[in-house]
């Protein structure tokens, strides 16, 4: 290893010795804040761009705006294949609002895979998007199609576009023209509509509402051919429901009454995303499930899917996870045909040239918090060694609809949240399967076993890093540290509102123990390899917010029958969630009770998910009285902010950057300033690979980034290679072009820059 250390290092040496370039010194890299501005599509966000008012965007380029970037001199390219998908949403519930009494035709599975056959994927992908998207047939992001089902994919997905067979399967359900007036009807014996032809009401099938997004161009274009196909080859009335995000988020999402949706979502990195998507536990208001829907007697439609969904989260190992995918995926393909998949972008993302040391995360581009870390302004490419005073600048292609850190859903409104949150694990931006420190600096998987149900079950300790503090919005100032009493309180005040986004963070949490400030463990009610990931994720202040969103409760609690340990009761109702035990005393005798001593505390899992199930630690006989003052959730935490709260009493913040204004919708804007004591100080440009590296030892362990060998081999690879080149070289590296000397290329400069902090350690935890 030292020899080919020697060999990397003499070869940079050599570009340094023999070129005419003069060595400059390297200015450090100062944090200058970040502007995020929002605007109303992916078309102005661009022309925003090229305008050279903003750095870069949010979103990734079409074909023409990947050629309009090639011919802009200011601006440079990344290369990017997004974890993501869009896709055809399918109503599958037996009915829908609009048609009250009458089945949804797309209740039929035969209708649906009638869609499918008319869903030309290959004009979608070559035509609509001139090839910047790989073509997807199950619901997995392209990244991630190893996980997906070989039987229902390429040559064997089974609906190749073919009309005729759309056709024929729709006659052969009864979707066909009986009266002769060249449109589509019901079966005689559709549910919902008179078997007699003569009394029919409705002679003809009712309109399928087909909800376009007219604003994103591509997805516009694609529910538009799907409707002519209905509509002029399938003879089935369609109605073309055009309209923005704004206009058809309450319809889909909410009122669930739509039948087809030119879907889209952005994903983590492993397919567990197909519980949310896909499992009935999600089919609520708002929820993350809007497609599988309900049978006639309003039961989940497919039991069947639900369990083999559920084997994906609840996977106890990887090799269990990976089979669970594959039966799952082949079921919402082949057997249920549940929505329609359609593609996953694989294009570029545009960026100043006078923006430099940035990160191209894998499946995610420009925006992260790497990017944010490391990233740093050029004023002016004469005066390189003067770093810009001016802000980095992100535009959205949508304001976000809501910034509430329970609630929020949408991929823009996360532009904004992502920004001064943080979670307790991180992954490598390069190895998505890589789990890496962060708020945590260490972590333990290991299991417990609960005497309630015989069942072996998961249970993680976190170690939070010791120089972690929250700060205040608009001010920055650092208020308090950051603990596992705020982990608990994030927890316990999620847990009970099941309807939110971020639930999941808390829903399979059976307790928790924290054995010190900086010490938790989570006991989960199941056993999956990612619980690890559960409670990371959003973390809330609990002084400050506990105040705000919480109320003091009494609860009295009679024992009328001998209870001995390992006894349970359950406090609610009438009884409130706890979110923090206040204090708990025993009567007649006025003896104060302890957590953990005399008492536990656990969720109730299904169907309440209310925190205050009690298991007792110490006998109790008939007459004696414990009284719980605890508090638990009060305000509705719903709203555009958190609660309906201003923004300036919720959002302290853990990440790189604090809120210091904020204006909402189309033409506003959020403006962040850096966090003066964010735990990890300032990386010295020459990061690359920001591999994290363990030091051995008992946990917690230590560890470190360090400017290595594996990052001049990274430069290496790019040398010579320029962003701004069109076609971009496959080897350009935007993460090796840190240096403002020389923009747009890996050359010297960077090797350079590189050299002067070879073996540099950095983010190491505090002893």
């Amino acid at each position: 290893m030292k020899k080919i250390a020697f060999a990397i290092m003499a070869v940079l040496m050599v570009l340094l010795l023999f070129s005419p370039m003069p060595v400059k010194s390297y200015p450090p890299r100062h944090c200058k804040g970040l502007d995020i501005y929002f605007y109303a599509s992916d078309a102005s966000a661009f022309a925003a761009l090229l305008a050279g008012e903003i750095d870069f965007m949010q979103w990734s380029l079409t074909y023409e705006e990947y050629l309009d970037a090639c011919a802009t001199p200011d601006l440079q390219l990344a290369g990017f294949s997004e974890n993501g998908m869009m896709e055809f949403d399918i109503n599958n519930n037996y009915t829908i609002a609009q048609n009250p009494g009458i089945r949804n035709p797309l209740n039929d599975v035969d209708f649906r895979r009638a869609l499918a056959h008319a869903t030309d994927k290959d004009y979608i992908v070559n035509e609509v998007i001139k090839g910047f998207a790989e073509r997807l047939d199950a619901p997995i992001c392209a990244p991630q199609a190893a996980y997906a089902n070989e039987s229902v994919v390429g040559e064997n997905y089974p609906y190749p576009y073919d009309t005729d067979a759309a056709n024929a399967l729709l006659d052969a359900a009864g979707f066909d023209d009986w009266d002769g007036d060249g449109w589509r009807n019901y079966p005689l014996d559709w549910d919902g509509v008179e078997g007699d032809i003569g009394v029919r009401d409705e002679p003809n099938l009712c309109d399928i509402d087909l909800c376009i997004r007219m604003m994103h161009a591509h997805r516009n274009a694609a529910g538009t051919r799907l409707g002519e196909v209905m509509r002029d080859v399938l003879h089935i009335p369609t109605y073309f429901h055009y309209g923005t995000s704004d206009d058809l988020f309450p319809v889909v999402m909410a009122d669930r009454n739509y039948h087809i949706y030119t879907g889209g979502w952005s994903f983590g990195r492993y397919p567990t995303y197909l519980f949310g998507l896909f499992h009935y536990s999600n089919w609520f208001i708002d929820g993350s499930n809007y497609v599988t829907g309900m049978n006639k007697s309003n039961l989940p439609n497919y039991p069947d899917l639900d369990a083999d969904l559920y084997d994906v989260y609840y996977a106890p190992t990887m090799t269990a996870f990976c089979a669970a995918v594959k039966k799952a995926s082949g079921k919402l393909v082949r057997d249920y045909c549940v929505n329609i998949a359609l593609w996953s972008y694989s294009s570029w993302w545009a960026y100043s040239r006078y923006l430099v040391g940035i990160v191209n995360m894998d499946g995610y581009g420009l925006e992260n918090t790497y990017t944010f870390l490391n990233a740093y302004k050029v004023d002016n490419p004469d005066t390189t060694v003067d770093e810009s005073q001016e802000p980095i600048r992100m535009g959205t292609v949508h304001c976000p609809k809501d910034l509430n850190i329970l609630y929020s859903t949408w991929y823009y409104d996360y532009a904004v949240l992502d920004r001064y949150t943080a979670s307790l694990l991180s992954t490598n931006p390069y190895s998505l399967s890589t789990d890496q420190p962060w708020l945590a600096q260490d972590w333990e998987v290991t299991t417990w076993y609960d005497p309630q149900d015989d069942e072996e079950k998961t249970k993680v300790t976190y170690w939070i890093r010791e120089d972690v503090w929250w700060h205040a919005p608009v001010t920055g100032e650092a208020v308090q540290q950051f603990t596992a009493h705020d982990v608990e309180f994030s927890i316990w005040y999620i847990y009970p509102h099941t309807d939110a986004w971020n639930w999941p963070m808390a829903r399979d949490v059976h307790h928790t123990n924290i054995i010190d400030d900086f010490t938790i463990e989570v006991y989960f009610d199941s056993a999956s390899i990612f619980h690890v990931y559960a409670p990371t994720g959003p973390l809330l202040k609990k002084h400050a917010l506990e105040p705000l969103l919480c109320k003091e409760e009494e609860c009295v609690f009679e024992v009328v029958e001998p209870r001995v340990p390992s006894d349970k009761d359950i406090l609610c109702p009438p009884c409130g969630s706890i979110v923090q035990i206040i204090n708990a005393t025993k009567y007649p005798e006025g003896i104060p009770l302890i957590e953990g001593v005399d008492y536990e505390i656990f969720g109730t899992g299904m169907p309440d998910y209310c925190h205050n199930e009690i298991h007792w630690l110490i006998p109790l006989t008939p007459g004696e009285t414990i009284v719980f003052w605890y508090t638990t959730p009060d305000l509705d935490p719903h709203g555009y902010y958190l609660a309906n709260l201003d923004w300036t009493e919720t959002f302290y913040s853990l990440g790189p950057y604090y809120p210091i204004d904020i204006k909402e919708s189309v033409g506003g804007w959020a403006i962040f300033n850096c966090n003066p004591t964010f735990f990890l100080e300032t990386p010295p440009l020459g990061e690359i690979d920001w591999m994290w590296y363990w030091v051995e030892g008992p946990k917690p362990r230590s560890g470190y980034y360090q400017i290595n060998l594996y990052d001049a081999v990274t430069l290496l690879k790019a040398y010579g290679t320029r962003g701004d080149a069109c076609p971009v070289p496959p080897n350009w590296c935007p993460g090796a072009d840190f240096d403002s000397f020389d923009l747009c290329h890996v050359g010297l400069y960077d090797a350079c820059g590189l050299l002067t902090v070879y073996g540099t350690k950095f983010g190491i935890p505090p002893a």
